[in-house]
């Protein structure tokens, strides 16, 4: 029996289901076991923390190709302690299943008061390639490509600076391209006048909150348009999906966040992909 499974492994490894998806056995993915026991549960918060957020909308659907924010710290730039970095990314490093998603931690170069900021940010690689595809135009002068890592692509962005920045971050984060175009002509116009350009919010609900939450401008009285109701819609599909399985999952003496996300993952082959999640 183990033989077979054996076996069984090894084809998946070399035959994955799709040019994105890798059949995986469910305990390769997020695989928690293999962080020392201290950190596991830290572990279980943070993934919790990230599907609570916006980050949900990576992890599921992937339509937002990047995340962040669900965990974040400071630290000084002189004589630093760099102990809790060290510790989240550790746990960061065991938030992945297969390819095409991972979380990892995003160090900003900017110093404020001798202390630099630093968050975790969750990945959905196909939609961070989409992204590249899509905007060609903007992240091809920067070298970043289809097959480029993802934070490789997030730290490119981050440490260019004013519209550029803005926009490439716009883009990562999965906001409509006519509401990248009106947040960065309002910074660029805020920066001439000193004054906020009129506007609304679309707000997309998350499981921590009902606003604030994924959220972005758009010019004062605009109808809604077909990309806000197709984003809104999605999103409610996968919420609502997530709020049942969190019910059955999330708990005191309940299976947990991990349990639930690989059950979600795997298909009725026993095969474990982010791909395979229904909503």
């Amino acid at each position: 029996m183990k033989r077979r499974i054996f076996l069984l492994a090894a084809l998946l490894t070399l035959f994955p289901t799709s040019a994105h998806a890798q059949a995986l056995f469910p305990s390769e993915c997020f695989p928690i076991e293999r962080l020392p026991a201290a950190l596991r549960p830290k572990a279980e918060e943070v993934l919790l923390k990230l599907l609570d957020s916006e980050g949900l909308y990576t992890v599921i659907g992937g339509m937002k190709p990047m995340s962040g924010g669900f965990v974040s710290l400071y630290f000084l730039t002189e004589k630093p302690d760099t102990t809790k970095l060290d510790e989240l990314r550790q746990v960061l490093g065991a938030l992945h299943c297969g390819p095409s998603l991972r979380c990892d931690l995003l160090v900003f170069h900017t110093v404020n008061s001798g202390k630099r900021y630093a968050e975790a940010v969750a990945f959905s690689r196909p939609a961070v390639a989409q992204a590249t595809r899509t905007y060609e135009s903007y992240f091809a002068p920067l070298g970043a490509t289809p097959s480029a890592d993802p934070l490789e692509i997030a730290l490119t962005v981050e440490h260019l600076e004013g519209a550029p920045r803005n926009r490439g971050l716009g883009y990562l984060y999965g906001y409509p391209k006519s509401a990248v175009d009106f947040f960065v002509a309002g910074q660029e116009e805020y920066a001439v006048t000193k004054k906020i350009t009129p506007r609304n919010f679309r707000q997309i609900p998350t499981f921590g909150k009902e606003t604030g939450s994924f959220v972005y401008a758009v010019p004062k009285g605009a109808p809604e348009t077909d990309e806000d109701r197709q984003l809104k819609t999605k999103a409610g599909r996968i919420l609502a999906e997530y709020k049942k399985r969190r019910e059955r999952f999330v708990g005191p003496d309940k299976p947990g966040i991990v349990a639930m996300l690989r059950d979600w993952f795997t298909n009725e082959k026993g095969e474990c992909a982010p791909e395979n999640a229904r909503f």
